[in-house]
């Protein structure tokens, strides 16, 4: 069985296009995760994903060019896997994500996308699939970073068409700062060796609990009126109906940047983690997205007709790039 968090993250890749002709070129691939409020979806990454910048030296670009759209790999509803294509300006070229108040000082965006996109595939709010017990957050925790440190292309190589590219990697590390004591009262530092298709990635923290599970309908029975508040259930608890067992509960810890902007980080294999307070911050007020430092080449037919073909609609194109459908956003 998969484990439910598996499904909350989805594979990103950043495209430019070729000036010269007009073909879509891959930059760089990364991770993200939705998020629901009552009006919108959002897709939550890294701000130096969407900005091909160093948030640190926003001067220097973190590849060959700015990233103009983003391709987020969704299952649909027919259970095909599907690869949904996001511009990343409007046709002014004004940024379409949300980020932080303090700008690029904190590495995280979130990008608005309709609720309609989830009439026709499954988009798991990684909010609703954890664990309602709090899980506390102490230094030396064990936490994993659920993201694609491979992209699709290397898994093809190694593997072939049996690679399940769209599932994340759960990579295991731990927290190497007091979460107390926030860096900058947003950083955490967690110690685990990562490669760069990490950023963007859910962090979390677990434990176990005990737990009632039924062993036939008189246990779930049991297990119910006992939920219910009846404490006479408890008077019929038997260890052929009832039983208690040991699962695993998940929380949230915040949102993996990697070790981009610091060589130090690097080589003592830290990584930061944005503490989901910092994230929260973020979508509660939010400011629209700038690129001071850099804007994207001027205005070129290749983007404008890209935006003129998605308007008002949604383009599925399956995991080659091909087209399969376009779904009305009315």
């Amino acid at each position: 069985m998969i484990n439910k968090l598996s499904r909350v993250t989805t594979y990103i890749e950043s495209y430019a296009f070729d000036r010269r002709n007009g073909d879509m070129v891959k930059r760089s691939h990364a991770t993200g995760f939705f998020v629901k409020t009552k009006d919108q979806i959002l897709l939550v990454t890294n701000w130096h994903v969407v900005t091909g910048l160093n948030p640190s030296e926003p001067s220097k670009m973190t590849g060959v060019c700015i990233p103009e759209i983003l391709k987020v790999t969704v299952i649909s509803k027919e259970n095909t896997l599907t690869e949904l294509s996001f511009p990343l300006y409007d046709k002014n070229l004004k940024p379409l994500w949300d980020e932080h108040p303090e700008r690029n000082a904190v590495d995280i965006v979130v990008l608005p996308i309709s609720r309609e996109v989830e009439k026709h595939f499954y988009v798991f709010d990684i909010l609703s699939k954890l664990d309602s017990s709090q899980i506390k957050q102490t230094v030396g925790t064990d936490a994993f970073i659920l993201g694609y440190p491979f992209s699709k292309d290397q898994l093809f190589d190694a593997f072939g068409d049996s690679n399940h590219y769209y599932l994340p990697v759960w990579k295991r590390g731990s927290i190497a700062t007091e979460p107390k004591l926030k860096i900058a009262d947003k950083l955490i530092l967690i110690d685990s060796m990562s490669r760069p298709g990490m950023s963007g990635s859910p962090v979390v923290i677990s434990e176990y609990v005990d737990v009632m599970t039924a062993k036939n309908e008189k246990g779930n029975d049991i297990i119910k009126r006992i939920n219910a508040g009846d404490t006479s259930a408890l008077l019929e608890f038997d260890e052929n109906d009832v039983t208690n067992e040991k699962v695993k509960n998940f929380n949230i810890l915040g949102v993996y940047s990697g070790v981009v902007g610091s060589t130090k980080l690097q080589e003592l294999a830290l990584g930061k983690c944005w503490h989901i307070d910092t994230l929260v911050d973020l979508i509660e007020n939010h400011v629209s997205g700038e690129m001071p430092y850099h804007e994207p080449l001027a205005p070129h037919e290749y983007y404008e007709k890209f935006l003129e073909n998605m308007s008002g609609v949604m383009i599925r194109t399956d995991s080659n790039g091909n087209e399969i459908s376009r779904v009305p956003m009315n």
